[in-house]
């Protein structure tokens, strides 16, 4: 199984192809984009319902509900109207609910090259014969969650359009407020750009002001406040994270995520590691590691360890209906979870 990093580089490289082929004019017969990151999905769909929209989009057919075998063959070897190719697009239809019959998969071997078929899906399967025949016969881009550095001339490229400046700092603490999803990137960006009106230069004051935290940051701070033992600035971001309208249960999955993710690096710490071979070895952003370091320097393993466990039993009891979940992670923030299991 490929890793994170791995495929941000097979994205990478397909990227540049895709780019040099669509510039000369060419295309292959079958493309797959896959992925979590639906930014990514989205603008490459458009780009090929650009690249065929002349003549009113005659040479575009979206594939719908009917995925009979025949109609879709049909369809895949009519000719394109007065153009080089005609353009089909499946959105969902591979790996979906509803998905293509294994004839039409098969089918895709020797499908016309002058038609040409892009799969949009979420999730894919490398073992597929699916997968295997797109990888022979055309192009795959993983749209994944992207690194830092990608991430960081994202933003840098809409901010320079809104014709705003912004330094190193100012840009990790951006994408620390923003996280990693582009939709969510672009439109913080396009905020943050129309909040400074006439002035050029985007500053922590303006992003402190402008741009609120993530949940997942006031997760953050909830943990570092049990860490501490301070329960007023503790209850204070519970309360916060409650008039988000965040539920007792995402409020713990995340809580869960995060501790799960300090005790990872906690343990790397007492290997020896350093902050870029942690980074390394979970796949985490180097400014995610700088951040759960110094976290995860606040508690002993041991702490982590438990914290972790204590998260597990609770989950165990309220799948069983032993507890309700608010009181279990009410009981969790207080630290009072031990003598409930006692």
């Amino acid at each position: 199984m490929a890793t994170k990093q791995e495929e941000r580089e097979e994205f990478s490289k397909a990227q540049k192809i895709l780019t040099e082929e669509m510039k000369r004019g060419e295309f292959r017969p079958l493309y797959l984009f896959y992925g979590e990151e639906a930014y990514l999905l989205s603008y490459y769909k458009n780009i090929f319902v650009r690249a065929f929209s002349e003549n009113e989009g005659i040479n575009i057919h979206r594939v719908g509900e009917d995925l009979e075998t025949k109609n879709l063959k049909d369809i895949a070897e009519t000719l394109p109207f007065f153009a080089p190719y005609r353009l089909m697009l499946f959105d969902g239809k591979v790996f979906g609910k509803k998905k293509l019959g294994d004839d039409f998969v098969q089918y895709l071997k020797t499908s016309p090259e002058s038609t040409v078929m892009v799969f949009l899906e979420e999730k894919t399967d490398k073992r597929s014969s699916f997968y295997k025949i797109v990888k022979e016969r055309g192009l795959i881009l993983p749209c994944v969650e992207q690194d830092s550095v990608f991430l960081q001339k994202f933003a840098l490229g809409i901010l320079k359009k809104e014709g705003k400046e912004i330094a190193r700092p100012e840009m990790q603490e951006l994408l620390q407020r923003t996280g990693s999803n582009m939709f969510r990137i672009q439109t913080e960006c396009q905020k943050l750009a129309a909040f400074l009106g006439e002035e050029t230069v985007v500053t922590l004051e303006s992003i402190d002001t402008c741009l609120k935290k993530l949940p997942e940051d006031r997760i953050f701070d909830l943990i570092e406040a049990m860490g501490r033992g301070n329960r007023e600035e503790l209850f204070h971001y519970y309360g916060d994270l409650l008039q988000l309208e965040e539920s007792p249960t995402k409020i713990r999955s995340l809580i869960k995520n995060n501790v799960e993710k300090l005790l990872l690096v906690r343990e790397k710490l007492t290997e020896g590691l350093s902050e870029r071979d942690i980074a390394r070895a979970l796949s985490m952003e180097p400014w995610r590691v700088k951040k759960y370091t110094v976290e995860a320097r606040t508690y002993t393993l041991q702490a982590l360890r438990d914290l972790f466990h204590a998260l597990l039993r609770l989950e165990e009891e309220i799948r069983k209906g032993k507890i309700k979940e608010q009181l279990a992670l009410e009981l969790l923030l207080l630290g009072e979870e031990k003598a409930y299991f006692n």
